[in-house]
C-alpha cells in the first residue's frame, strides 16, 4: 500500500470518524464508525511498521490549512479565557497568537522539510497509539451509556465526546510523524484542545475548573514551542527537527533543546506541572485511560526520546534525569496516602513517566532501551488498569478502594484481570520490573558521579510503589466478612473486547519479552547507540547482568497450579474469624467485647496521614520541582 496513503489514514481516518460521530449523533452509527476506524487505524499502523521508515512532503495547500486551523485554535483558546475570565489562559493564548502572526506574516517563516519524517521511533509510537488508543475508544461505547445513566444525564453529548477522543488519536499520529517544527506545534496544540474538552465533558463545576487548569498548563508548553520557532528562524534558518539535531552542541542548540524539554515536562505532568493530570481524574474513565496510556502524556516522552541523541554527554541531559528521578520518588510517596482508585493511578502514571525521563536523561544505549521498554509496558498495563477501574466504578458506584473490599468475589473476572494488570506494574516476570532492572543496570554502568544517589531514589520510589499497589490488592482479594452472595458478573461486549485485548497483550509481551526487545526496542535505538543486549528465550543479557524470563513464568505457573489444587481440596469447615471476643450469632462482623459490649469490626489498610500531609508535601514538591526544572536552563551554560 502507498505510504502516503497510510499517513493519511493514520491521521485522517480517526479525524474523519470523529466528525462522523459528531454529525450523525446516532448510537448504532457511532458503534459502526468507531469499530471501522479502529480496524483501519490498527491495520495502517501495522503496515507502516512493517514497511520501515521514509519521508514525505505533502501538498503546499496543507501548509495553508495548518496555519489557518492553528490560528483558529489559538483564537478559540483566547475566547475560552475571556469566557471563564481566566487571566492565565488569556495571556498564554496571546503569547502564542501574536508571535505566530508575526512569524508567518512578517517573517514569512522558514523551511522545515521534509514535513513528515517517519522512522522506527515514530512507527513504534504509532503502534502504541493505534492499538491501545483504539481499544480504549471501543471500551467507551458501553461505558458512556452507563456513565450517563448513573449521572442521570438527560441530554447525551456522546457525539461530541467521541469526536474529541478520535481527534486526539489523529493528532497524536500527526505529532509523532512531524519533522517540521510548526506542524509538530500544531498537532501538539490539538492534543491540548482535546484534553481540555474531554476533561470538562461532564460540565460540572469541578470538571470545568480542572479542564481550565489542564488548558493553561499545557498552553505553557505551547508558548515554549513558539519560542523554538524563533530560535530556529534567527539562529538555524530552519525549523526541520532532523537538521537541528545534527548540529554541533552549541549553547544555542542546547537552549533550543532545553525549551523543548520544558514543553515536554508540561505535557507529561512532571512536577510542578502534575496538577492538570491529577485533575483529569474527574473526566469519564475512557478519557483518563487515553490521556494516561497511549496519547497526551506520551507526547512529552516522545519529544525527549526524539532529541535525546543530541543531548548526549551534556549537563542538560543529566538535568532531565534529575527531574524524572524527583518526580518518580515524590509521586510514589504521595500515592501512599491516596484512597481514590483513579488518584492512585494518576500518581502512578506521573511517577512512571518520571522514571522514563530518568532513563532517557542518563542517555546511554542501555538506559534508552530501558526507557522504550517502560514506555511500551506502561502504556498497555496502565490502559488496562484504568479500564478495569471504570468497570468497577460503574458497578460499585465508588472510586474509593476501601469500598472495593472483596471485589474478587463480587466481580471475579474483572478482578482477576485488574490484579494481573497491577502485578504487571511492579512484580516479576512482567515487563515493567524488567525495564526498571535494565534502568538500574544502566545507572550502575554510567559515568555519572551521582548514579548511586539516583539508584537510591529509584529503589525508594519502587518500594513505595510496591506498598501502595499491595495495599490496593489486599482490598481486592480479602473476602467480605458478611459472606453475602452476589449475582454472576455480566460484562458488555465492548468491555470484553477491550479488557481481553490488553490483558492478552500483557501476557503475550510478558512471556515473549525477548521478542519485544528484538522486534520493537532494539530496532528503535538511535543508530549511534550500540548496546550489548542479547534477548534470548531463556534470559535477557545486558552485558552487565542477566534477567531470566521463561524460568520465572514456569515458577509462577507452578505456584498457580499448586494454589488452585490446594484450594479445591475437600475437608474442613469455614468458620468466622476470631475477633478478640465472642462472635455475635448470625453476624460474623460483630463480636462481644469486655463488659459484654458489642462492637463491629473495622478493617483498614495502613495510611500515613499522621506521618506526613499530602497537601503540604504537594506544595513542597512543586517548589522543589520548579527549582529543578530551572536547572535545565542553567545546564545550557555548563
Amino acid at each position: 500500500m502507498d505510504q502516503e496513503l497510510l499517513i493519511a489514514l493514520t491521521i485522517g481516518a480517526p479525524t474523519l470518524a470523529g466528525l462522523g460521530c459528531l454529525i450523525l449523533n446516532d448510537k448504532i452509527a457511532r458503534k459502526v464508525i468507531v469499530s471501522l476506524s479502529a480496524i483501519l487505524l490498527i491495520g495502517s499502523s501495522f503496515i507502516l511498521f512493517n514497511g520501515g521508515g521514509f519521508s514525505y512532503e505533502p501538498n503546499s495547500i496543507l501548509d495553508t490549512l495548518v496555519l489557518f486551523f492553528d490560528l483558529m485554535l489559538l483564537v478559540y483558546f483566547f475566547y475560552v479565557g475571556i469566557k471563564f475570565k481566566n487571566i492565565l489562559v488569556i495571556g498564554l493564548s496571546l503569547l502564542q497568537l501574536l508571535p505566530v502572526l508575526y512569524f508567518e506574516f512578517i517573517l514569512h517563516g522558514v523551511e522545515g522539510t521534509p514535513t513528515f519524517l517517519i522512522d522506527e521511533l515514530s512507527l513504534l509510537m504509532s503502534l502504541i497509539i493505534s492499538i491501545v488508543g483504539s481499544v480504549i475508544v471501543i471500551y467507551g461505547l458501553n461505558y458512556m451509556d452507563e456513565h450517563e445513566e448513573h449521572l442521570h444525564i438527560q441530554k447525551s453529548r456522546q457525539n461530541r465526546f467521541f469526536f474529541f477522543m478520535l481527534l486526539l488519536l489523529g493528532a497524536m499520529h500527526g505529532l509523532v510523524f512531524s519533522n517540521n517544527l510548526y506542524w509538530l506545534y500544531f498537532f501538539w496544540e490539538i492534543t491540548t484542545l482535546c484534553s481540555y474538552e474531554l476533561i470538562r465533558h461532564d460540565g460540572t463545576e469541578i470538571a470545568i475548573k480542572n479542564g481550565i487548569t489542564a488548558l493553561w498548563m499545557n498552553l505553557i508548553g505551547g508558548v515554549a514551542f513558539v519560542l523554538t520557532l524563533f530560535i530556529g528562524y534567527y539562529y538555524f534558518n530552519s525549523i526541520a527537527i532532523d537538521e537541528i539535531l545534527k548540529m554541533y552542541q552549541s549553547p544555542v542548540v542546547l537552549l533550543f533543546l532545553a525549551v523543548l524539554s520544558f514543553a515536554a515536562f508540561t505535557k507529561s505532568a512532571q512536577f510542578p506541572f502534575n496538577s492538570w493530570l491529577q485533575g483529569a481524574m474527574v473526566a469519564p474513565t475512557p478519557v483518563s485511560a487515553l490521556l494516561h496510556s497511549s496519547t497526551m502524556v506520551n507526547a512529552g516522552i516522545y519529544l525527549i526520546l526524539r532529541i535525546a541523541p543530541a543531548l548526549n554527554n551534556s549537563a542538560l541531559s543529566y538535568s532531565i534525569a534529575l527531574v524524572g528521578a524527583f518526580t518518580f520518588l515524590t509521586s510514589a510517596i504521595l500515592a501512599l496516602n491516596e484512597r481514590v482508585s483513579k488518584g492512585i493511578l494518576a500518581y502512578s502514571t506521573i511517577g512512571n513517566l518520571g522514571l522514563i525521563f530518568l532513563c532517557i536523561g542518563i542517555n546511554t544505549p542501555l538506559s534508552y532501551a530501558s526507557a522504550l521498554a517502560l514506555l511500551i509496558f506502561h502504556s498497555v498495563s496502565k490502559g488496562l488498569l484504568f479500564l478495569c477501574a471504570g468497570v468497577v466504578e460503574n458497578r460499585v458506584h465508588s472510586r474509593l478502594i476501601e469500598d472495593w473490599e472483596g471485589l474478587i468475589r463480587r466481580l471475579p473476572a474483572t478482578s482477576i484481570i485488574m490484579i494481573t494488570a497491577m502485578l504487571s506494574m511492579f512484580l516479576p516476570p512482567f515487563g515493567m520490573l524488567l525495564g526498571k532492572w535494565v534502568a538500574i543496570e544502566a545507572l550502575s554502568s554510567s559515568y555519572y558521579i551521582s548514579s548511586m544517589l539516583i539508584i537510591l531514589l529509584l529503589v525508594l520510589g519502587s518500594a513505595a510503589t510496591s506498598v501502595y499497589y499491595i495495599k490496593w490488592l489486599s482490598y481486592l482479594t480479602v473476602l467480605p466478612l458478611d459472606g453475602k452472595n452476589f449475582e454472576s458478573e455480566k460484562i458488555p461486549w465492548s468491555y470484553v473486547i477491550s479488557l481481553l485485548t490488553l490483558f492478552g497483550l500483557i501476557i503475550i509481551m510478558g512471556t515473549g519479552v525477548s521478542s519485544v526487545f528484538n522486534l520493537l526496542i532494539l530496532p528503535t535505538l538511535p543508530s549511534n547507540y550500540y548496546t550489548n543486549i542479547d534477548a534470548s528465550i531463556i534470559n535477557l543479557n545486558t552485558g552487565i547482568g542477566s534477567f531470566v524470563t521463561y524460568p520465572l513464568w514456569l515458577i509462577i505457573a507452578a505456584m498457580v497450579f499448586f494454589g488452585y489444587t490446594l484450594s479445591k481440596r475437600k475437608g474442613g469447615t469455614v468458620k468466622p474469624p476470631y475477633l478478640s471476643g465472642e462472635n455475635v450469632v448470625d453476624d460474623p462482623t460483630v463480636f462481644h467485647t469486655t463488659a459484654d459490649g458489642i462492637a463491629k469490626i473495622e478493617v483498614s489498610a495502613q495510611f500515613f496521614e499522621n506521618e506526613f500531609s499530602n497537601n503540604r508535601l504537594l506544595v513542597l514538591s512543586k517548589i522543589l520541582g520548579s527549582i529543578i526544572i530551572m536547572l535545565l536552563f542553567f545546564a545550557v551554560m555548563l
